[in-house]
């Protein structure tokens, strides 16, 4: 549902986080959710932005950023996912689809893809190993946030944490 309130209701939202989520729009682009889900729709980044600029014609405000999460062996919504999601919003930002950013943190892949301006927009984080659910690291340290259970995988990285870092939200 994030990316469907980025794209329905830009001018509410500054940034969005998603974790194992699909694009705007994949249901038609593929058409079933289902067939997003397990295999992916093959679009272009330009296609996959225009379904979010169709969305809010005429919008000239800023769009929000956006902030990804997958584990690469979910296999309830593909990892492909990630990858049209960022194609989908580094598009609508004008930016490309070439990361300016590519390091790791607590070990996994992360990328950052900026806009002409230098400012980051979409970031992405390949969480190896990772089934469904949302990466949790247990603790008490600043970084480190929930407990693990059902959909709450102990992957050593708090998305929350790096969420509100993205956000502007701790200080880091």
């Amino acid at each position: 549902m994030t990316a469907v309130m980025m794209a329905d209701y830009p001018e509410k939202f500054a940034a969005g986080g998603i974790v194992a989520g699909l694009p705007y729009g994949c249901a038609q682009a593929a058409g079933s959710p289902y067939v997003c889900m397990y295999v992916g729709a093959t679009q272009t980044a330009k296609q996959w932005g225009d379904r979010v600029r169709a969305a809010r014609p005429g919008y000239g405000g800023p769009w929000p950023t956006l902030t990804v999460f997958q584990g690469s062996a979910d296999y309830t919504v593909k990892p492909v996912n990630m990858t049209d999601l960022m194609k989908q919003w580094t598009d609508v930002h004008g930016a490309d689809q070439t990361a300016d950013v590519s390091d790791t943190v607590s070990g996994y892949p992360r990328q950052v893809f900026k806009d002409a301006s230098g400012n980051p927009v979409v970031e992405t984080y390949s969480i190896t190993g990772m089934g469904h659910g949302q990466p949790v690291d247990p603790g008490s340290g600043t970084e480190q946030c929930g407990a693990a259970g059902a959909y709450l995988l102990d992957v050593n990285l708090c998305a929350a944490y790096r969420l509100g870092l993205a956000w502007g939200l701790s200080a880091g």
